[in-house]
């Protein structure tokens, strides 16, 4: 599955320097467009003049960009020659960095996935060195195996659980891991992988998956909403990833829960909504319920995790049906207060527990009581994979501006 890179540059063209790097920009992102094409082609659609457009793939050539592939068909005259972009130039890396596994793909230039590797993160594999590491050794993994070196890989997106601030690749909180305050993982992960990298909330780069690959294609104002161990919200506006001042935006697992008195706030402990709707809270809330309900059956019934539970409540088991109920109400008030604050089109669940046909079901009955307010609810169509998509769509932006410098 191809990607695109952002179409994204702060660079005048006033200066000639700046106008050459302009023009190659954009006849690169003609090419892989239109791949392949004649040069013909690319001045026809970019409107530049021939020198101008032969100048810049001469360049574009010699930085390995671009490869001939041979004559196209003639139209009388002499056959053009075809050009296509070298997806194979490079390679980008992404990893998403969960509460229980740590994930990683690798893909070429053109986003064509070439492999895909993962761990459970034990106790001890937890903290900041631990997982640099980790990513290091799962890198060095998937290259090895599809005979690529690595110091082909040019960039690496890596995705945290918790507060971060993008610009200083700063992870403020994530509550779910360990020792993750104030860690500086974008200077740890460069350091370790000895390649640029950048790194970003995984809900945000979800959102992001989403938008590029996903169920929110051609949608710029939608909100993904992220239910697994945690939970926490990705905010489109306008086409752009919303990050807030302090880039706490989204972190909604910090919501009140109605019946529940509103508390303090602290990065290092998880939220209140997180806590009952997150998948430790389902669990918790299944185990009283039980509790509550004497059976032969309760032993079995006990392991279950909370998709589990949700699969239970679809088959029609009551018991199972009222945790689900009481989870979707709380869910569809969270869905609420979001709406009349931003008012997305679509709210998309995610997540193990988030994606659930279950919950999406009864969290868009729940909504269609409202006469506005009301957001179109979508299941995510990349499942586990959204982070891992998002991650890579930011890898392969960076990736073009470090290969055309």
């Amino acid at each position: 599955m191809a990607n695109t890179f952002s179409p994204s540059s702060t660079a005048s063209p006033s200066r000639p320097s700046h106008l050459r790097l302009s023009n190659a920009r954009a006849l690169l992102r003609l090419l892989r467009k239109h791949n392949p094409c004649s040069k013909a082609d690319l001045t026809r659609l970019s409107g530049l003049s021939a020198p101008t457009v032969s100048s810049a793939i001469t360049h574009l050539t010699q930085l390995g960009l671009i490869e001939s592939i041979g004559d196209g068909e003639s139209s009388g005259g002499r056959p053009p020659e075809l050009l296509r972009f070298n997806g194979t130039r490079g390679y980008v890396a992404a990893a998403d960095i969960g509460g229980t596994r740590l994930r990683m793909i690798l893909t070429d230039l053109n986003g064509v996935v070439i492999t895909q590797w993962s761990t459970i993160l034990l106790k001890h594999q937890k903290t900041p060195d631990e997982i640099c590491a980790l990513i290091h050794e799962g890198l060095a993994v998937m290259c090895q195996q599809n005979g690529i070196p690595i110091r082909k890989v040019v960039h690496l997106t890596a995705g945290a659980p918790g507060i971060t601030n993008v610009t200083k690749g700063m992870v403020i909180s994530a509550p779910n891991l360990k020792e993750w305050n104030n860690v500086p993982l974008r200077e740890m992960l460069q350091k370790q992988m000895g390649m640029p990298c950048l790194v970003e909330n995984d809900t945000n780069l979800a959102a992001v998956g989403e938008y590029r690959r996903g169920a929110a294609q051609g949608i710029d104002n939608f909100v993904f909403i992220a239910i697994g161990t945690g939970v926490g919200a990705g905010i489109f506006l306008r086409g752009q990833l919303h990050h807030g001042a302090q880039w706490s935006a989204g972190e909604i697992g910090y919501l009140g829960v109605s019946g529940m008195k509103r508390e303090p706030m602290y990065v290092r402990q998880i939220g209140q909504l997180e806590r009952v709707i997150g998948g430790g809270g389902i669990e918790e809330r299944w185990m009283k319920v039980l509790e509550s309900h004497p059976s032969p059956s309760n032993a079995e019934l006990s392991k279950l995790r909370a998709a589990q539970i949700f699969d239970l409540a679809r088959d029609g088991d009551p018991l199972a049906a009222d945790v689900v109920g009481e989870i979707a109400v709380l869910l569809a008030d969270a869905v609420t207060d979001i709406s009349l604050l931003l008012n997305p089109e679509v709210v998309i669940l995610g997540g193990g527990i988030g994606s659930h046909p279950e919950v999406c079901r009864l969290t868009e009955k729940l909504l269609e009581r409202h006469e506005f307010a009301h957001p179109q609810i979508r299941s995510s169509s990349l499942g586990t994979q959204a982070q891992l998509f998002g991650a890579i769509s930011l890898s392969l932006s960076a990736a073009e501006a470090q290969l055309l410098r």
